[in-house]
């Protein structure tokens, strides 16, 4: 079973990192022409647990500081090479446009308790003119107390995040990022890939730190 990290462009520079893992084993990656899919070999009948949703995001994390990536849905995993080596020819358009679209961007994420009285499409769009996101996701969740809390997700230039932080300290928010721009993916990407088995050409290229 290979578990699956994220998608980008082929390049030496994602090889190269020194990816903090949980796992024994390396990070390979699954080629097909100019674009790769970072994966790990699993055993068969492996969990999705959170140790290895611990390593999932330490991955995309150090790949995020070095290239534009896609990140793949937690729990992704096919059986075969070939299923990614399909993925990626046929929505290489996709990708590539998403690619250039996410090149030099990051996700910010705030969690802000609404008041009783406060609408959250208001508090989202004051929130959205103060930071000035390039792009903007937010929905309402209930918390542990039956509070509603606002979550929202801005997609910003990443060299912009120091600044994007200090505009929120005036502000009741929690703040994460930068990070993947997990809610400004293409559709496809925004569920796990379904395992297939059909031909390919792909090689399994091993992680060059070990």
């Amino acid at each position: 079973m290979l578990y699956c990290y994220f998608i980008a462009r082929s390049g030496p520079e994602l090889q190269k990192v020194s990816y903090r893992t949980v796992h024994p084993g390396p990070i390979c990656f699954v080629q097909q022409h100019d674009l790769l899919t970072a994966v790990r070999a699993l055993p068969p009948g492996s969990r999705s647990t959170l140790p290895l949703m611990l390593e999932h995001n330490l991955v995309l994390s150090a790949a995020s500081e070095q290239a534009a990536i896609l990140p793949m849905p937690f729990g992704t995993a096919v059986s075969a090479e070939e299923t990614l080596a399909q993925l990626l020819e046929a929505r290489r358009a996709e990708i590539l446009e998403a690619l250039d679209r996410l090149g030099g961007k990051a996700e910010m994420a705030l969690r802000i308790t609404l008041r009783p009285d406060e609408d959250p499409q208001d508090r989202a769009g004051q929130i959205a003119g103060i930071c000035q996101p390039l792009q903007q996701w937010f929905e309402v969740r209930p918390d542990g107390s039956g509070e509603a809390v606002l979550e929202i997700a801005h997609l910003i230039h990443r060299q912009e995040a120091d600044q994007y932080r200090k505009r929120l300290e005036t502000q009741a928010a929690k703040v994460n990022g930068p990070r993947p721009p997990f809610h400004f993916l293409p559709p496809f990407l925004r569920k796990p890939v379904k395992s297939e088995s059909r031909p390919g050409r792909a090689v399994c290229r091993r992680d060059a730190t070990g």
